[in-house]
C-alpha cells in the first residue's frame, strides 16, 4: 500500500488538472461602432465589429435593446443563388480575433424596431457575453447603403 502522502497526491492530481484546464486567460472586449440600417419591412439590421484583445475567449450570448421586441444573431448563407437567414443560438469571439457583422453576412438583426430605430438617431444596445457580461453600445441609425459602403471599405 502507498504511503498515506502519495494517496493525497493521487487523490488531489485530478483536482488540479481541472482547476488549470479551466483557468485559461480572459476575454478583453473592444466594442467597434455600431450602426443599424432604418428599419425596412419590419427588421433593422446592426452591424459591428467585437474585438477580442484578450487571451481567453468568450461567447456572445444574444442581444436586448428596448428599441426592438427582439434582437437575434443572424448568418446570411447563400447556396446555389438564394440567400438564407440562419439564426445562431451565440456566437463565438476567440481569443486575439476580431468578429465583424456586416450586411449580408454575420448580423444582429432587430425584430420589430419602434419609432426611435430612425435614420440620425441612436438607441441603446446591451450585448450579452458569456464572460464578459453584458456590454451596452450606443447604435446609429443610418440609410442600408451606408452601413454596405462602410462593409466595403473594411
Amino acid at each position: 500500500m502507498p504511503p498515506p502522502r502519495v494517496r493525497v497526491l493521487a487523490l488531489l492530481l485530478p483536482v488540479v488538472l481541472l482547476v488549470v484546464a479551466c483557468a485559461g486567460g480572459e476575454p478583453d472586449l473592444e466594442i467597434g461602432h455600431a450602426r443599424a440600417a432604418e428599419p425596412a419591412g419590419g427588421s433593422s439590421q446592426v452591424v459591428v465589429a467585437i474585438t477580442n484583445h484578450g487571451d481567453g475567449d468568450d461567447v456572445l450570448e444574444g442581444a436586448s435593446t428596448p428599441a426592438a421586441a427582439a434582437v437575434e444573431i443572424h448568418l446570411t448563407e447563400v447556396d446555389d443563388g438564394r440567400a438564407q437567414m440562419l439564426e445562431l443560438d451565440e456566437l463565438d469571439i476567440p481569443a486575439g480575433e476580431t468578429v465583424r457583422f456586416r450586411p449580408g453576412s454575420l448580423h444582429l438583426m432587430l425584430v420589430l424596431p419602434d419609432e426611435s430605430v430612425e435614420r440620425g438617431g441612436t438607441f441603446p444596445l446591451v450585448l450579452h457575453f458569456d464572460r464578459s457580461g453584458e456590454q451596452s453600445v450606443e447604435v446609429e441609425v443610418v440609410g442600408y447603403e451606408d452601413l454596405v459602403d462602410d462593409a466595403a471599405q473594411e
